[in-house]
């Protein structure tokens, strides 16, 4: 698979656009002061730090945060909001009444799961009624069930293993197991086009990351040569995990 990249005439138009939208905010900042916090408390944050929320997404918070009335399906209806403009920008947004069929591609419905479907939707009830909400939720709280030790016991028979672990959310699968299986003295190599989970693991590890160009296995080897060759940094020992 090879990496698509824009046209440089597309990058120069959008740090242009940025650039201008950072210009004007703080021109503005210069003449319009953010309301001061009451006598006697602390500022929440440093004026430096919310300049995004107040001179840039303010002024497009029409677009986030849509609120929908429907099932997070293929389609879903999206309640309809006052317009933006001047005076709005620093409010927000009220649904006035009705809504707008749209085609849902900013989902975490993978498989379709949280819309009624047929078959899926009556099994989910019947185990929700039977086991609960909180089976999803993290062992040290919900603990384990016999549900657990069977999910495991058949991914384990499915991979040919003797046993498997279970996560109830797909980043902590990377965030916590990858600091389990490296630590300091252990080479990393990592795409640079990995999921935040992958890389928020790798950080809580201590291992020594090289990231490689996405997809890109030349690179990748190139890289895997020189660095078992170089060793750890300082000491040159060899590596402990690769």
């Amino acid at each position: 698979m090879t990496q698509i990249n824009a046209p440089w005439y597309i990058n120069a138009i959008c740090t242009w656009a940025l650039s201008m939208v950072i210009f004007c905010g703080r021109i503005r900042d210069l003449f319009w002061r953010r309301p001061q916090t009451r006598k006697g408390y602390a500022d929440l944050s440093d004026q430096r730090e919310d300049f995004y929320n107040r001179r840039m997404y303010r002024r497009i918070h029409d677009c986030y945060n849509r609120p929908i009335s429907s099932a997070p399906g293929a389609w879903i209806d999206v309640m309809n909001r006052t317009d933006i403009d001047g005076t709005a920008m620093s409010q927000n947004l009220e649904v006035i009444g009705g809504t707008r069929r749209c085609l849902n591609l900013g989902s975490y419905n993978y498989l379709g799961f949280a819309a009624a479907d047929e078959y899926c939707t009556p099994r989910v009830l019947d185990t929700l009624n039977e086991w609960g909400v909180s089976t999803c939720s993290s062992r040290t709280e919900g603990g384990t069930t016999s549900i657990h030790v069977e999910l495991e016991q058949l991914v384990a028979d499915f991979l040919g293993k003797e046993d498997a672990i279970t996560f109830g959310m797909g980043f902590a699968t990377n965030a916590a197991s990858i600091p389990a299986l490296a630590g300091p003295g252990t080479l990393v190599l990592s795409d640079s086009l990995n999921h935040t989970s992958i890389v928020a693991g790798v950080k809580a590890s201590g291992a020594t990351v090289k990231v490689f160009r996405h997809n890109d296995m030349a690179h990748l080897e190139k890289l895997l040569r020189f660095h078992i060759a170089e060793g750890q940094p300082r000491t040159h020992r060899p590596w402990k995990k690769v």
